[in-house]
């Protein structure tokens, strides 16, 4: 929808204006929530105010005042200011790997380059190995990630990929210290097409299991490796995240992963009816945990019929 995709673009020129004024952490945030607004099936305005769209994930108190902000004017003062200050930079730019400000910067104002395939097609021209401080190899590498880029867009028909996830899978659930692993996403739920794979995996040794599964051969460029989440692409180009959770938490981390955003939220309005809190974590009480381990649980305590994953596409 153009109204999510114009805001998601403007939360990523933050970001990449934040990166280039070297400020830890809210880049990163800025970029997830713009994710988050990109791939809602519903126009954003219709999720609601403030407080339904802090329940967005990605999505705190300072984005949602700054979504509001534009949905009431149609502009976001903070960006404004930024880009009085800055000057623009481009947000589809900055989500290239290994791609600064400071380099993006220079492609702008040396070629006026401003989007992913137009880079593209300058590096495949030979066109960036020119520009001061920069080389062939230089511009083969960048090429190759921006390449990368575009394939995190892609959608793949699930029939196509199915074969390779079940593979992964059975692959993941046979490395050592794995105790449970599951697909969950828009796998789970059957749609026809999928962006990226998110499997949650069960361990009580997380370091050692992201080594292992980041050694398979099927996996072909790791991204983020850690104690809680590993991402990687597989050699067609999908994009994988591993996420770590503790078998206590199975039930929560499943529904949330499994999706989609519109259900989790209605979900997670029953919960506040109730005065608790549901997340990745557990249906919450207070500190005190009202259910986790399974889905069905969940939904039963809050008075639900099960939904199966091929149902939660919106609201209840």
């Amino acid at each position: 929808m153009e109204r999510n995709k114009k805001i998601a673009g403007m939360l990523r020129q933050i970001g990449a204006l934040l990166d280039e004024q070297g400020v830890a952490f809210k880049p990163a945030a800025y970029r997830r929530a713009a994710q988050t607004v990109e791939d809602l099936s519903i126009d954003i305005a219709k999720v609601g105010g403030k407080k339904e769209l802090k329940e967005l994930p990605g999505i705190g108190e300072a984005i949602a005042t700054k979504i509001l902000e534009f949905l009431e004017t149609g502009k976001m003062s903070f960006l404004d200011n930024l880009m009085i200050t800055q000057g623009g930079i481009s947000p589809d730019l900055m989500d290239i790997e290994d791609l600064g400000p400071k380099r993006v910067r220079q492609i702008q104002a040396a070629l006026g380059i401003k989007t992913v395939a137009e880079l593209i097609d300058a590096a495949e021209k030979g066109k960036l190995r020119s520009l001061p401080r920069m080389s062939e190899l230089m511009e083969k590498k960048i090429l190759e990630n921006a390449k990368k880029v575009k394939e995190r867009t892609k959608r793949y028909p699930r029939e196509e990929i199915k074969d390779d996830v079940e593979k992964l899978l059975k692959k993941i659930q046979s490395v050592k210290g794995v105790e449970r692993a599951a697909v969950a996403g828009s796998f789970r739920r059957e749609k026809e097409t999928v962006g990226d794979i998110d499997i949650l995996t069960v361990t009580k040794n997380p370091e050692a299991v992201s080594e292992l599964i980041s050694s398979l051969p099927i996996v072909r460029n790791v991204v983020a490796h850690g104690g809680t989440k590993l991402s990687f692409d597989l050699k067609n180009g999908l994009r994988v995240d591993v996420r770590f959770v503790k078998k206590d938490q199975w039930g929560a981390a499943i529904m949330y992963f499994t999706g989609s955003k519109e259900h989790n939220i209605a979900v997670r309005k029953e919960a506040i009816k109730r005065g608790w809190k549901l997340n990745e974590y557990g249906l919450f009480s207070g500190e005190k945990v009202v259910a986790s381990k399974t889905e069905e649980d969940i939904y039963k305590a809050l008075g639900l019929r099960y939904y199966e994953p091929t149902e939660r596409k919106d609201a209840l």
